[in-house]
């Protein structure tokens, strides 16, 4: 009897276990790899579609919206993104976390190079039984002391 309830008490853990770190990096990276593709095309409403309805972005210059964010990315002549995930962990039972290295290249209106290179952090959430990132922080690689 008392075997019946621990078992039965137990079969709801089971199920609402997060998934294990392993299985995290691998949809983690395959989000990257999604992020990246649509990065490639220029679209910004493809990066938007990999992000919850209310996902946004911060970087040091503030929070921004996908989209938006996005459009004026590629209008400044952004054009390629290279992205690693370095490490995914559990915040909290329904919420894994992300980190990884990112460089994003391109040219400006004058044809001069622009390259920008940091290290990135999301948190996910499921959203229609998807894993989606609902907050991208960006942040540069700062300058080296000589």
């Amino acid at each position: 009897m008392k075997r019946s309830v621990l078992l039965a008490l137990s079969i709801p853990f089971a199920f609402s276990a997060p998934a294990s770190a392993d299985d995290m990096k691998q949809e983690v990276s395959k989000i990257a790899s999604a992020y990246m593709d649509c990065f490639s095309k220029q679209d910004p409403a493809c990066i938007a579609a990999l992000f919850t309805k209310d996902g946004f972005i911060v970087n040091p210059a503030g929070k921004h919206e996908i989209t938006a964010y996005y459009g004026g990315t590629f209008k400044a002549g952004m054009n390629k993104l290279e992205a690693t995930v370095d490490e995914v962990w559990q915040i909290d039972n329904d919420t894994p976390g992300a980190m990884g290295k990112f460089r994003v290249t391109g040219k400006n209106d004058k044809g001069e190079p622009m390259d920008s290179a940091g290290t990135w952090t999301a948190a996910y959430v499921k959203e229609d039984g998807k894993w989606k990132p609902r907050m991208l922080t960006a942040a540069p690689t700062p300058p080296k002391k000589d």
